[in-house]
């Protein structure tokens, strides 16, 4: 009996859609709140190693810094100047790390400080681009739509919650 349960629980998740896919660490995010982000990569795409990690940041979040990961070159594309002299950054619209070499079988996070949005109670997506060696492109960018259906590759969502 114990061995068709397992057996019956094995093929349950075969039929499971890939669930392993570039995530954050948190799903809720308190709003006008400075947080740490991590950026998780698990696998590159389709054995291949992952070389690359765009993200784009949703709009509302402010004040965003990229951790520096060794091995790999890290740019910024912005949008306009800092609103003031404390620290704050230009609006940043995307966040790349690239030329590094994170092979399948390993796991890698790459790291924001955010601030994030000022209003609760939206949802926002990260949409995240990974490139792979031998040109391979896995983009985790789909959304929901309101007819629904499973998203094969979707970006990240995240809940703006009241600052508490």
């Amino acid at each position: 009996m114990l061995n068709r349960l397992a057996i019956a629980f094995g093929a349950s998740l075969l039929a499971l859609p890939a669930a392993a896919h570039v995530t954050l660490d948190q799903s809720t995010m308190p709003a006008d709140s400075y947080l740490r982000v991590a950026i998780r990569v698990p696998h590159g795409c389709d054995g291949a190693a992952t070389t690359g990690i765009r993200v784009q940041i949703p709009e509302g979040f402010r004040n965003v810094k990229p951790m520096p990961v060794a091995g790999w070159t890290l740019s910024l594309v912005t949008e306009g100047t800092a609103t003031s002299g404390h620290g704050e950054s230009a609006p940043v619209k995307e966040v790349a790390w690239q030329g590094g070499n994170l092979p399948d079988a390993f796991y890698q996070e790459f790291i924001l400080r955010v601030q994030t949005p000022k209003e609760a109670g939206q949802t926002v997506y990260f949409p995240v681009v990974q490139d792979c060696e031998g040109g391979k492109v896995t983009r985790w960018i789909e959304r929901p739509s309101a007819s629904g259906g499973t998203l094969r590759a979707p970006a990240f969502a995240v809940r703006i919650t009241p600052k508490g």
